[in-house]
């Protein structure tokens, strides 16, 4: 049941239970902040809830808390929260008739759906007064990310219009709600002085995606049409991931991958694109796959120690932890504790290598990136790097080089409010101390206001003239 108010003890329940699971099972918790810091983090949530408050408002404070914990895999996801949560505080009629990409903090349309044509080719200066700078740095207090990695997170907040849910859409309309279903834009054309001011008035996402498909054409609706395969021209073949998600897909994707590559073979093509640009990531055994297709030599992986912070859970919390493999609730058998807060594998998980391919591509290879590879991709971006396999052209990834936590969920939900929080169980630590930011890439592309607008892309310009010279 959705509640307009939640009772004082009954937050306080909740906050006890996600406090006990934070602090029992979540393998970074400590990894970016000390435990002074974190137990301030507790604390400022625990003194919000001295009074009652609607589920929406706790929301918001659970979204606030888990983001000072600076990790890319603990959020009160969109995606987990039960359907009352999900209708009665995101699915609603309130979001903005466009889609945007963000230019340093700036607002860039690039698909207007208002109807108003003053409207293309803009960009925003403020809604409803407020300057699009304050309302971006407010929203960057909600939104997961790993370490002080704010690249990803500003990239969470541009607005595609595509896929289920969007940060923007889900904070945006709570935090600066529309007036009279209706906001007040103040616009500013590229590369003008002057500003004006127009009126929009607020769609749902799916009437937005309607809009999007009558003037822009048909939109990728499930997980296998995010992945394609195509010959640009005879000496460059272009294999384009948009996921790691293959539990979703119907698509046998190793199979996909084999015969992109036996074409590839047969043609006689020198040159392979790879573009991972706004994949977060998903099954790390994609990145095994297309390694060993791309493995001229015997490939080093990069070295993460694999720490987690229990052997069993209690009886206690285990009613309110739900997970995919009922393993994940009892490892004694497959960890041994190392004396020092966390566990690990009795036996290694994976090798630590890729043995060399004979058959491997033996052109060469370009990996598109940008802010959103987070997680497998991240991983993928690093190991080709470290290997030297492909030129990395793009911007700085997300993830972290300090390393996440991910590999095995369990999802929380709170009793009383019935929120869930996704809570991670592996962290990956690296081997040697790292800077807290994510993965440059070799080749360093900055887009301008223009090229966002005319949504060009320039990183695959950049390969093409990489390849012409």
């Amino acid at each position: 049941m959705f509640k307009d108010s939640i009772l004082v003890a009954e937050l306080q329940e909740d906050y006890k239970i996600l406090k006990e699971v934070l602090e029992e099972y979540h393998p970074g918790l400590y990894r970016y902040q000390d435990s002074t810091a974190i137990e301030k983090h507790f604390l400022d949530l625990e003194n919000e809830l001295n009074k009652s408050l609607s589920t929406t408002e706790f929301y918001l404070s659970l979204s606030r808390f888990t983001r000072k914990l600076k990790c890319g895999h603990t959020f009160c996801s969109y995606y987990n929260q039960p359907k009352i949560i999900q209708d009665s505080i995101f699915n609603q009629s309130d979001k903005v008739p466009f889609t945007f990409s963000l230019f340093e903090k700036q607002m860039v349309i690039t698909k207007n759906l208002s109807g108003n044509n003053l409207l293309n080719k803009t960009q925003i200066i403020s809604i409803n007064e407020v300057p699009v700078s304050t309302i971006i740095d407010t929203l960057l207090t909600y939104v997961k990310g790993d370490g002080s990695n704010d690249g990803k997170r500003l990239k969470d907040l541009e607005l595609t219009g595509l896929g289920t849910f969007e940060a923007f859409d889900i904070y945006f309309p709570l935090l600066y709600p529309p007036i009279d279903s209706v906001y007040k834009l103040e616009a500013q054309k590229t590369g003008s002085d002057e500003s004006f001011t127009v009126e929009i008035k607020l769609i749902s996402r799916s009437e937005r995606l309607t809009r999007i498909e009558e003037n822009y054409g048909k939109q990728a609706s499930n997980y296998d049409e995010l992945w394609s395969f195509e010959i640009l021209d005879p000496k460059t073949a272009y294999l384009k991931l948009g996921t790691f998600v293959t539990y979703k897909m119907t698509l046998d994707w190793k199979k996909f991958l084999a015969d992109a590559f036996e074409e590839i073979e047969s043609k006689n093509i020198p040159n392979l694109i790879i573009d991972i640009r706004d994949n977060e990531g998903g099954d790390e055994e994609v990145n095994l796959v297309l390694a060993n297709h791309l493995a001229k030599k015997t490939i080093e992986l990069p070295e993460y120690k694999e720490l987690l912070t229990y052997d069993v859970i209690s009886d206690e919390l285990k009613p309110y932890l739900k997970t995919w493999d009922k393993s994940f609730y009892d490892r004694t058998d497959k960890v041994i504790d190392l004396n020092n807060g966390f566990y690990t594998w009795k036996k290694e998980n994976t090798s630590k290598k890729i043995a060399k391919n004979e058959n491997a591509f033996s052109g060469d290879v370009f990996l598109l990136v940008n802010e959103a590879n987070s997680s497998a991709t991240f991983f993928l971006a690093h190991l080709l790097q470290q290997n030297k396999m492909a030129t990395i052209i793009g911007t700085e990834t997300g993830g972290n080089l300090k390393g996440t936590n991910g590999g095995s969920m369990f999802f929380l939900r709170l009793p009383n409010s019935k929120i869930e929080i996704d809570i991670p169980l592996i962290g990956y630590y690296p081997t040697v101390e790292q800077v807290d930011k994510g993965l440059a890439p070799d080749i360093m592309v900055k887009k301008t206001i223009e090229d966002l607008i005319t949504e060009k892309d320039i990183e695959l310009e950049k390969v093409f003239e990489i390849i012409n010279k």
